[in-house]
C-alpha cells in the first residue's frame, strides 16, 4: 500500500520501527486556542472527545495526511510504552487526525467497494494485490502475522482508546473528486461518505481544527518526518 506522493517500499517489522521513532518530530508547543472556531463548531460537531482526552496525565494527538500505515504504527508504540509503565490505559490518551490525502483511511468498507477510492488514492490490496475496494487500514489482511501487523490498524487501536479525528473539508473534497468518476450528484456522494466514516472515528470541521483542538487539551504534537 502506498500513497500517490509516496515511494516508501515495504513496512518495516516494528521491532526495526521502534528505533525509527527518532524520525518522528515531536513538540509539546501548543498553538494559540481557538475559542472562537470552536464556538461555532460546538452545536454541529462531536465534541465528547475533548474531555476523554484531558482527563488523561499522558496524551499525544498524531498528524496524518498520506494514505499510509506508519502514523497508525506511532500510536500502537505510544499506546504500548505507556502501557509498560503504567497498567491502566486511561492514563493514556492518543488521537490520530486524517486529513488531506489521509482523509480516505477514515472511511469504511462500504464507501471503498461503493466508490474507487483505492484507485484514487493508489492503495494496493495488499491480499489481492489490486486497487483496494475495502479498507486496508481498517483491519490486517489475512496474510498478516506479525501481532504489529494485526495490531496497527483502525478497529483494534478503537477497541485500546485511540481517538481518530476525520477532516472533513478533505472528505467533502474526495466527495467532489468521486462523484465525476462515477457520475453521481456531489451532494449524494458527500452525504454517502459523512454517514460512512469507520466506528468510532470522528468527523471534524478540518484537520487544522481537529490538531489544534487537540493540543489545546494538552496533547504533544507528533508528526512523521
Amino acid at each position: 500500500m502506498h500513497d500517490e506522493q509516496s515511494s516508501t517500499g515495504p513496512r518495516s517489522p516494528r521491532r526495526e520501527f521502534l528505533g525509527q521513532l527518532g524520525l518522528i518530530a515531536i513538540t509539546a508547543t501548543v498553538l494559540p486556542t481557538v475559542a472562537r472556531a470552536e464556538s461555532s463548531a460546538a452545536p454541529d460537531w462531536d465534541m465528547s472527545w475533548v474531555e476523554r482526552v484531558s482527563a488523561a496525565p499522558y496524551k499525544a494527538v498524531i498528524d496524518t495526511t498520506k494514505v499510509q500505515d506508519e502514523e497508525l504504527l506511532v500510536a500502537l508504540d505510544i499506546m504500548d510504552t505507556f502501557r509498560d509503565v503504567y497498567s491502566a490505559p486511561e492514563q493514556t490518551r492518543v488521537v490520530v487526525v486524517f486529513r488531506h490525502f489521509a482523509a480516505a483511511m477514515g472511511l469504511n468498507d462500504a464507501m471503498w467497494q461503493k466508490y474507487p477510492i483505492g484507485e484514487e488514492r493508489n492503495v494496493t490490496d495488499p491480499d489481492t494485490k489490486a486497487p483496494a475496494k475495502r479498507n486496508p487500514y481498517l483491519r490486517a489482511g489475512t496474510n498478516a502475522k506479525e501481532s504489529w501487523a494485526v495490531n496497527s490498524r483502525i478497529e483494534p487501536l478503537v477497541a485500546r482508546g485511540v481517538t481518530f479525528l476525520v477532516c472533513n473539508r478533505a472528505t467533502m473534497g474526495l466527495a467532489s473528486t468521486l462523484a465525476k468518476k462515477v457520475n453521481k450528484p456531489v451532494e449524494e456522494v458527500q452525504n454517502d461518505l459523512r454517514a460512512n466514516v469507520v466506528p468510532g472515528a470522528i468527523l471534524m470541521p478540518n484537520g487544522i481544527f481537529a490538531l489544534i483542538r487537540a493540543q489545546n487539551a494538552g496533547c504533544a504534537f507528533f508528526r512523521q518526518t
